[in-house]
This record gives C-alpha cells, sequence and structure tokens, in this order.
C-alpha cells in the first residue's frame, strides 16, 4: 500500500501536513533511491510552515535516513533548532 500511498499524494493540489507525514512515512518504508528523489522533491517544495511542525520534521528526518541519506537528515535536524 505504500506505492498506492504515494501515488494518491502525488495527485493531491494542496496537501496538508497530515498527509505530507503519510507520503513520508510511506517513502521511509520503501526506502529506496526512487523514494528518497521523492523525499527531497517534496520536502523542497512543501511551504514552509511546515517546518515548523513536529510531526512533518520528525518524520522527513526518519525518512531521509532509511532512504540513507544521513547527512540530510542531520542537515535538517540542524536547522529545525
Amino acid at each position: 500500500m505504500f506505492n498506492k500511498t504515494i501515488r494518491l499524494f502525488q495527485n493531491m493540489k494542496q496537501p496538508n501536513e497530515v498527509h505530507v507525514v503519510l507520503f513520508l512515512t510511506a517513502c521511509a518504508n520503501l526506502g529506496t533511491p526512487e523514494a528518497l528523489s521523492l523525499i527531497k522533491k517534496v520536502s523542497s517544495e512543501m511551504p514552509r510552515s511546515f517546518y515548523s511542525s513536529p510531526q512533518v520534521l520528525t518524520s522527513l528526518i526518519d525518512a531521509l535516513i532509511k532512504c540513507g541519506d544521513i547527512e540530510g537528515a542531520e542537515s535538517v535536524f540542524a536547522q529545525s533548532r
């Protein structure tokens, strides 16, 4: 169901924070290079206000780590303080 979750997310016009968390969780569970590319794309396009959500930040860091981008996760963590 992770791939279906990602497809549904990609069809949303204005996803909210909950949608982003679900998307990031699906990507984290896949843990593939393709999922990492999607994570980077979505995180670069999401509103800055989403970065103040602990749930979004935690999900983003978790997804980056599980997809193998430790440096990216460290960067997000450092910027969140």
